[in-house]
């Protein structure tokens, strides 16, 4: 029995993953196992793992990229295993201050109403990469709770909100399960969104913390925060949820921000603006993200 079972799925980045899990382990947590998913990278990734992690952490090694959310899956599978209380994801782009669990599971163990708490997410220009995360009728949909600002002071909350981006999470491992853990036709980016819909139409809380800081170098796995593999999985999960839970504002804002004004992306790139194009057609033709759009993206 543990009582934090810790996820970190690796992708091509095998030094960042190492560097994450010593972090974790120095973070001073004693009751915490470590299982370090290796997703099918295609690459050296599972042998520099097996060299680095020695003891710090448990190795499973996929033989096809299952995406983000598969690979989580997998990974709750073996937190059921070890009885974990409680289930940490973090991506290994984070970097953690000593202390940081702490106060996440203290605020688990005192309120069995809660299912999910994370802390202030900060960019590494130490302003507010977020606070939590809503659905909004705005560009992209997907609003980061004070995204660029200062961050709150950490006397302010704690408070509710209606997800936790999957960068630095904890959840009641209860809870994951009841929710069906993540949903693997997102396979990557919107997952956490959908979550946090399940667990509070379930009467859950989802609490954003804001005593507790960590840095996000956000996006390395996918290539970057505007890489065209970011873009094309965010625009196609993007319309995968509208179609199964938008409303009117929504179908709205998708036609007014994304479609309509989608030539402004070009600003930024144009492979990331093509991608994000055919995100959004591929979306409303009801395909589902997958291993191809990686090798498309990614590596095309």
């Amino acid at each position: 029995m543990v009582e934090v079972a810790a996820i970190v799925v690796n992708f091509r980045r095998a030094a960042a993953t190492l560097r994450t899990v010593t972090e974790l382990r120095a973070a001073g947590f004693a009751d915490l196992d470590v299982l370090v998913v290796e997703n099918g990278s295609g690459d050296d990734s599972a042998a520099q793992l097996r060299a680095g992690l020695g003891g710090r952490a448990e190795l499973q090694v996929l033989d096809h990229n299952a995406g983000y959310c598969g690979a989580v899956n997998r990974g709750l599978t073996w937190a059921r295993g070890k009885g974990a209380s409680y289930v940490l994801l973090l991506n290994n782009d984070v970097r953690l201050p000593n202390g940081f669990l702490e106060p996440l599971v203290a605020t688990l163990r005192n309120d069995p109403g809660v299912a999910a708490v994370a802390p202030t997410t900060l960019r590494p220009d130490g302003r507010v990469w977020a606070q939590g995360g809503s659905v909004r009728a705005l560009p992209n949909l997907v609003r980061l709770n004070a995204h660029g600002r200062a961050p709150h002071p950490v006397t302010h909350g704690p408070e509710a909100v209606e997800f936790v981006p999957g960068a630095c999470a904890l959840y009641r491992r209860t809870d994951l399960d009841a929710a069906g853990g993540l949903d693997e036709s997102y396979f990557m980016y919107w997952e956490d969104v959908v979550l946090g819909a399940r667990l509070r139409a379930a009467g859950r809380k989802v609490v954003w913390l804001p005593w507790v800081r960590v840095v996000h170098e956000a996006g390395g796995s996918s290539g970057g925060p505007r890489s065209p593999l970011r873009k094309y999985l965010c625009a196609l999960n993007s319309v995968r949820w509208v179609r199964a839970h938008g409303r009117l504002r929504h179908w709205l804002a998708l036609l007014g921000f994304d479609l309509l004004l989608w030539p402004l992306a070009l600003a930024g790139g144009v492979r990331g603006g093509v991608a994000k194009l055919a995100g959004l057609v591929d979306g409303l033709r009801g395909r589902r993200a997958d291993a191809r759009a990686v090798a498309r993206w990614l590596d095309g």
